[in-house]
């Protein structure tokens, strides 16, 4: 059956990717103006690089796809060139939010360390290795590395604005390694990382993005596990918030029969499509940092520090930013 022709531009840009194994992308070229508008989008949503490696059009993308290329190159090996520091200091740690099932080009990359003394023991190493210090929080610190142009974040919590929203002892539990250029990288298990990603998206950012599909959409084989292990996190709610949106882009773009969905938990909400980055609305986000503070006894221990966040201008430029912004 032939599919509606969609009225936002990230429906486009999804059914121009596809998806693997369900979806093929779309063979049909495209013009110049409508090139540029899914660029921009692919840049919004995070997935500039997954784009243009589909891209089928007559223009030259080399040079910008050239780009991008090269800025995931780079990611790695910052990834790499951490990994194998860390290893050295014998520090446990664990680089998360940056490794995807696609290639994903971050602004930075994270590494969540045990304590404050890993903290002390990496900034002084990568001291040691020319990074820079730039920024500090309740939590950790922003490093440059100049030789690669990208920052390191080093936290040893994974919080907002003081409030922490994921246990990190338990995600230390739920380790593995990966190859990444050769080098042994510890990251999250793959159902711990699609806890992270959600988690990340609902609390951190509060907007839902292609990336954040396509994270979900391409790891569907870990959800049962994901679903039992958010338990434990008290990510139940943050987690079904994250599917139930994945559900409702899948059949808004693709149709409610799409077979790997209904396998994987139901067709999700059928509608009209809707342009992403999407914000969640209010009363999920309320609702979601409520059963966090009342259920989860991290969370709740770091009360204190978040009210003391409220004292500081930072804290309401944030809110004002979060707000406004269409994208993170």
């Amino acid at each position: 059956m032939e599919r509606d022709k969609p009225t936002c531009t990230s429906t486009l840009l999804l059914r121009h990717i596809g998806m693997p194994g369900t979806h093929e992308r779309s063979s049909s070229r495209l013009r110049d103006q409508d090139f540029q508008s899914l660029l921009q989008s692919a840049e919004q949503n995070k997935i500039p690089l997954l784009f243009l490696r589909a891209a089928n059009c007559n223009r030259n993308i080399q040079p910008i796809l050239s780009h991008y290329e090269d800025q995931y190159k780079n990611t790695l090996n910052l990834i790499t060139y951490a990994a194998d520091l860390l290893d050295r200091t014998k520090v446990p740690y664990a680089i998360f939010k940056t490794l995807k099932p696609f290639p994903y080009v971050p602004s930075d990359i994270d590494i969540l360390l045990r304590s404050d003394e890993s903290l002390q023991t990496v900034t002084g190493t990568l001291k040691n290795h020319g990074c820079v210090p730039l920024k500090k929080d309740n939590y950790g610190l922003t490093m440059l590395s100049p030789k690669h142009k990208m920052n390191i974040d080093l936290t040893t919590q994974i919080a907002v604005s003081g409030l922490v929203y994921l246990n990190k002892q338990l995600l230390f539990d739920h380790l593995c390694e990966v190859q990444v250029n050769g080098v042994a990288v510890k990251k999250p298990e793959p159902e711990a990382e699609l806890l992270v990603a959600a988690a990340h998206s609902v609390f951190k950012e509060q907007t839902y993005t292609l990336s954040d599909y396509y994270t979900f959409i391409l790891s569907t084989q870990y959800w049962e596990e994901a679903t039992k292990l958010a338990e434990s996190l008290c990510l139940e709610y943050i987690f079904d918030t994250t599917l139930r949106m994945t559900k409702r882009v899948t059949d808004t773009s693709f149709g409610s029969m799409n077979t790997s969905m209904k396998r994987e938990g139901g067709e999700g909400t059928s509608g009209k499509d809707f342009e992403l980055p999407k914000k969640y609305d209010l009363n999920s986000l309320m609702v979601a940092f409520l059963k966090k503070m009342i259920e989860d006894p991290v969370s709740k221990h770091s009360l204190p520090i978040m009210a003391q966040s409220i004292y500081e201008p930072a804290f309401y430029k944030k809110i004002v930013e979060h707000a406004t912004r269409k994208t993170y």
